[in-house]
């Protein structure tokens, strides 16, 4: 099988490198303006991280707004209601969409009361979910869309890119994203007033300081070549360590150093290739893969054009999981299971168990997997899941 065309791992190398000296990375300002360039809007803002994003975001809007809850779907980044805490807000929950993964619009009302200061819809896993009637009940309700593209840079809807459609946005930097500078985050927004108070926000937070920015340089040269699946499985032991498995009680909201503009402004002049590749791979998985029995894989929705940061499949028979994943590494291809426990499983958010609120996000929590789909991923790797899932689900 032919692999999908990539920069080779000396060639990640010296884009690594080249961020380092500078090269045509620039600093912050100029990473916020080639950003805010690529999504269509007219300010965004670089900050330590996806969920520091969040919190800066509902700091801005507290100032503009005296309503204090906060809706997010029941399955998505459990870190995030740390972020709505920390802002002294309120977590509500929304059901998920069982055929698009993503928050079910059509259960909003259930959530939304008249303290609504925010509905957080999330593009989960860079699958685009479809923001109008989000918008409509926003204008009716009085209430500011916060637009999750943490996973989805690159993703489109009719032909717009993610991340300008809501009041304001945001998409992580951090390990395991398309684009990746190991920790960061970026804001997002047109409006005006909401810019001006993000930015007094965000400006208070110092960076970290130059062991960060060693630690960072270390870690993407190691995954640079990590994640080729031909070595992945020797790997696999030093890897599994950069993984977090902690769920977090609290976090420290940071800011970004100018090391992480110029990794990520490296990358995104290259991000049209980076999804153009994802689009292959994922685009491919979903042919092989629909239809088949004991699994769901994830609706596109209309006029939308995924970005691919993993492909999920629900595993409806919860035995097969391991076995299947296990299998998979076993040929140099490794899966995750992300969230397995929805949200109001792991923080106490005032929600009774029994009944459950949300049994779709709970039957999607404990049944998913995530498969790969970046462009080291060859054809023959795409092949070897579709052929693997055909026989072991």
């Amino acid at each position: 099988m032919r692999r999908v065309p990539t920069n080779s791992f000396s060639a990640d190398i010296r884009r690594i490198l080249g961020a380092v000296a500078g090269g045509p990375g620039g600093d912050v300002a100029a990473f916020e303006a080639a950003f805010a360039h690529y999504v269509g809007v007219k300010h965004a803002f670089l900050v330590g991280s996806g969920t520091s994003a969040l919190y800066f975001i509902l700091r801005a809007l507290r100032t503009l707004s005296g309503k204090t809850e906060v809706v997010m779907p029941a399955y998505t980044v459990p870190t995030l209601t740390l972020a709505i805490s920390r802002a002294g807000l309120t977590t509500q929950l929304c059901e998920i969409d069982p055929a698009t993964f993503n928050m079910d619009a059509r259960r909003l009302a259930d959530s939304i009361t008249e303290r609504t200061l925010a509905v957080m819809p999330v593009h989960m896993f860079g699958f685009p979910m479809d923001l109008a009637p989000i918008r409509r009940e926003a204008r009716k309700g009085r209430f500011f869309v916060v637009e999750d593209a943490a996973q989805a840079p690159g993703a489109t809807l009719d032909g717009k890119r993610v991340g300008g459609f809501g009041d304001v946005g945001f998409f992580s930097l951090c390990k395991g994203k398309i684009i990746s500078t190991f920790r960061g985050g970026v804001i997002t927004t047109s409006d005006p007033d909401i810019a001006r108070a993000i930015e007094r926000e965000a400006r208070r937070v110092k960076g970290p300081g130059p062991l960060f920015d060693l630690r960072v340089l270390v870690t993407l040269m190691l995954l640079a070549g990590a994640v080729r699946p031909a070595v992945y499985g020797t790997l696999f032991p030093l890897i599994g360590r950069l993984k977090s498995t902690t769920v977090h009680s609290d976090f420290e909201p940071s800011g970004a150093t100018p090391l992480v503009a110029r990794l990520g402004r490296v990358q995104l002049s290259a991000i049209d290739r980076q999804v153009a590749a994802r689009v292959k791979n994922g685009t491919m998985l979903l042919s092989g893969l629909r239809g088949t029995a004991g699994i769901v894989i994830p609706k596109v929705v209309r006029g939308g054009l995924p970005s691919f940061n993993h492909l999920p499949v629900v595993i409806e028979n919860r035995q097969a999981i391991e076995p299947l994943r296990a299998r998979l590494l076993a040929r140099g291809i490794d899966t995750a299971r992300m969230y397995e426990r929805p949200v109001h499983h792991i923080y106490d958010l005032g929600y009774r168990r029994s009944p459950d609120p949300f049994p779709t996000a709970t039957f999607v929590a404990e049944r998913l997997v995530v498969l790969p789909v970046h462009p080291l991923v060859s054809e023959a790797d795409v092949m070897t899941m579709i052929d693997t899932i055909h026989t072991m689900v």
